[in-house]
């Protein structure tokens, strides 16, 4: 077994808490945003929003804290500079999630011809692949080789939902009810909600760059 960081135990337990602050923050954005395409700006929208709001002020409390806690550390500075990489992408993935559902209530959108069942097709596949991230985190610290097939699962579902988007995208171009303004409207929520993946598959590549980098 090869473990990653041998002196940073408590390193380990506070990069798992942020993911899964993280999670929940990106879970709670993806169940308002298609709470709110169902029925509109309803109170439970609104909760679900201030929860996102929550669990991102959580996660950005706890990202400076492991901040602060790294450059006091004893990591070496090449070390350090990676797992800094490593905690800015995953806080990154709460900031976006955060960033789509305010921009849609902000507007007030309206996304009559999205398809749902494809667009619920790709929340389903962004909840995987942030739980892939989570194990292959965990494995980081622990079997750090291990950690690598997860980080390419990672590349492999966003690829997915990226396959999902252009089809998506390519049928409401060709919609003639759709004027220019609602079109833009509708390409920018797909693209967004298939950029969250790509911002999940990032932490991944800071992960391998992490091996990469230990294996010398």
């Amino acid at each position: 077994m090869i473990k990653l960081f041998k002196e940073s135990d408590k390193l380990e337990v506070n990069l798992v808490d942020l993911t899964e602050l993280v999670g929940k923050c990106m879970a709670n954005s993806l169940e308002a945003l298609f709470l709110y395409l169902e029925e509109g700006e309803s109170h439970e929208v609104k909760v679900l929003i201030d929860t996102v709001h929550e669990y991102e002020s959580k996660a950005d409390k706890l990202r400076r804290e492991i901040i602060t806690s790294i450059l006091d550390g004893r990591l070496m500075p090449n070390t350090r500079s990676d797992i800094l990489n490593l905690v800015e992408s995953i806080d990154d993935i709460a900031d976006f999630s955060e960033d789509i559902i305010d921009e849609i209530i902000f507007l007030r959108l309206k996304f009559t011809y999205l398809d749902l069942d494809r667009a619920r097709q790709m929340q389903e596949l962004l909840l995987e692949q942030f739980e892939k991230l989570i194990d292959g985190l965990k494995l980081l610290f622990i079997e750090m080789n291990q950690a690598l097939v997860y980080a390419r699962q990672l590349e492999e579902i966003e690829s997915k939902l990226d396959d999902i988007e252009e089809e998506m995208i390519r049928e409401i171009g060709q919609n003639q009810e759709l004027d220019a303004a609602e079109k833009l409207s509708h390409r920018n929520l797909i693209k967004n909600i298939s950029d969250l993946a790509d911002i999940i598959e990032k932490v991944g590549d800071v992960m391998e760059v992490i091996v990469s980098v230990r294996h010398g």
